[in-house]
């Protein structure tokens, strides 16, 4: 089971081109620091929808803008589905979670880890799994890598 995720992750990593954020400086122009965007998101639930090619996942959470708790699917062609719960926190519009799941019979735990952007939800790839598969992500927010395809906001069921 752990080698699956394993290999899944792994194969996740190596064939999504990373999308990270950019930026330029100017110089010789005054420029200030501006703080973080407020949380785009309402308190509330909010749902989320990613296909990309045959797969589809589902993002489902309710929150109050500090903490989040939801749901979590992903739908893979030809493979088991992963469904499960969510619990984690949101800190300008980043969400660090833990998912429990279900896949092939054995309930599991890994940390996820989303960007809220607009009205969008992007996955973050791990930038190692630990010795168990488990993946491990940049303790810096800021070095973050996500998904090229993202969850989009839609209305909820």
């Amino acid at each position: 089971m752990k080698l699956y995720f394993a290999a899944a992750a792994l194969l996740t990593m190596l064939s999504c081109q990373q999308s990270g954020n950019t930026s330029s400086e100017t110089e010789g122009k005054d420029s200030t620091v501006t703080a973080p965007d407020p949380a785009i998101i309402a308190a509330g639930p909010q749902c989320f929808t990613r296909i990309s090619g045959k797969d589809t996942s589902y993002l489902q959470f309710h929150t109050d803008n500090e903490v989040i708790n939801g749901e979590l699917e992903y739908h893979l062609f030809e493979k088991d589905k992963n469904q499960g719960t969510i619990t984690g926190t949101i800190n300008n519009n980043i969400i660090e979670a833990e998912y429990h799941f279900m896949s092939e019979g054995q309930t599991s735990l890994r940390p996820v880890v989303f960007k809220l952007e607009n009205n969008k939800a992007y996955e973050a790839i791990p930038s190692s799994l630990d010795k168990e598969g488990v993946p491990v992500f940049e303790k810096d927010l800021t070095k973050l890598k996500y998904e090229e395809t993202p969850f989009v906001k839609g209305d909820c069921k």
